[in-house]
């Protein structure tokens, strides 16, 4: 149960056993009284206060709580009734009240203890207020209405006493429990903190292996590419490289932070755009870059295809863009967020894209874009803008 429920439906528990306690006490007043005993009130009380331990039995603790609110009241109405206000029935609305202020539950509406409260108010009012005949005890006398005075503000002060000294004791029960809680959560957390700790510890160590098998494989490529038997094998083997080396520069990136699901995709173009000009020195030795980035955390199931998006329109431009005579060759890489979009341009001043509309016939590189794209969910777009311009965007 939860806590303050488990609280509510024990002190309602309480007062129960207590009213039928009450109750037991009650009877002696037939030793020193000449009057009728109420035997029907003490029964109505009787059957309400075993039908609320019942329902919170069975798990029917609003109810259980609505009915003690209303019965309890309705009971200290008809004794006001029965007996005139001399005898002091209605100092039994004191601990009723205490019982109600106990009760209240902060996870509840504070209107339902407000109802509980106007309850309590009215029937106090009600006692007071109205007076109905055909319930008053005629056989009472004044001496007995003297002793039923003494016997019920001892009784009433018995009975709030025994409910401070119980309700005192059942807060510290709960207090200790609610500790236990506590101490077996934080034992659960640090249990919890360590099995993630050694995850993250593995994935890290995955992170790391991955780098290093495609490390081997870029190795392997570059051996490749120093024996290829001509120059367009060799510029093969380069693409195929600078493919296994954008992928193997996000694990990198990651085994070395401590995020392990995201990456500085500004640090990751950077080192990227520098690694593909390094890999064509012949072309790209004049061409100018220019880097327009925006700082974006992106996970590594973004990361990896837009490295190789980016990747291929870098790769097309160093190749393709330029001739021998072209003045100030530069290729533009640009990066922001707008909203909750993510757009990537790549642009160059070169002589711009032969044929858009059969691109993927012609250019195996662009072809791989689009479908790259498609796993992001990004629209790419090919155009011609005083050069060749690839326009990604992609949700954030």
């Amino acid at each position: 149960m939860e806590f303050y429920q488990k609280r509510e439906a024990r002190i309602v528990n309480l007062f129960a056993l207590i009213t039928l306690l009450g109750l037991l006490f009650g009877v002696s007043s037939v030793i020193f009284i000449s009057g009728d005993y109420v035997i029907s009130t003490v029964l109505f009380t009787t059957f309400t206060s075993l039908s609320i331990l019942f329902l919170n039995y069975k798990l029917h603790h609003n109810a259980a709580t609505y009915l003690f609110v209303i019965t309890i009241n309705v009971t200290i109405f008809i004794l006001n009734q029965q007996y005139i206000d001399s005898v002091g029935n209605y100092l039994y609305y004191f601990p009723v009240i205490f019982c109600v202020a106990l009760i209240h539950n902060p996870v509840k509406s504070n209107a339902r203890t407000a109802i509980f409260f106007s309850i309590v108010l009215v029937s106090f009012l009600c006692s007071r207020l109205i007076d109905i005949p055909f319930l008053k005890n005629t056989t009472i006398t004044e001496a007995d209405n003297a002793a039923l005075l003494t016997y019920n503000s001892v009784l009433a002060f018995f009975v709030t006493l025994i409910l401070v000294f119980l309700v005192v004791r059942l807060i510290n029960r709960q207090n200790n429990e609610a500790l236990t809680l506590l101490h077996k959560e934080q034992e659960a957390q640090k249990i919890i903190s360590q099995s993630l700790k050694e995850k993250e510890t593995l994935l890290a160590e995955i992170q790391h292996r991955v780098k290093n098998n495609l490390a081997i494989i870029t190795g392997l490529l570059n051996l490749q590419t120093e024996k290829a038997p001509c120059e367009e094998s060799r510029q093969l083997m380069i693409e195929s490289r600078n493919r296994v080396m954008s992928i193997s520069m996000v694990h990198e990136r990651l085994y070395k932070k401590d995020n392990l699901s995201k990456i500085n995709l500004k640090l990751y173009l950077f080192e990227l755009v520098q690694e593909l000009v390094k890999s064509f020195p012949v072309n790209s030795k004049q061409i100018e870059i220019i880097e327009e980035l925006a700082v974006i955390e992106l996970e590594i199931t973004k990361a990896v295809p837009v490295g190789l998006i980016v990747n291929e329109a870098i790769t097309n431009s160093l190749k393709h863009a330029f001739n021998q005579g072209h003045q100030n060759p530069s290729i533009k890489i640009k990066m922001q967020l707008i909203f909750d979009r993510i757009q990537i341009c790549i642009m160059d001043n070169g002589s711009g894209f032969a044929d858009t509309s059969n691109r993927k016939e012609t250019a195996l590189g662009l072809s791989l874009i689009e479908s790259l794209s498609d796993q992001i969910d990004a629209e790419v777009v090919f155009k011609n803008e005083g050069g060749a311009c690839v326009s990604l965007v992609f949700p954030a």
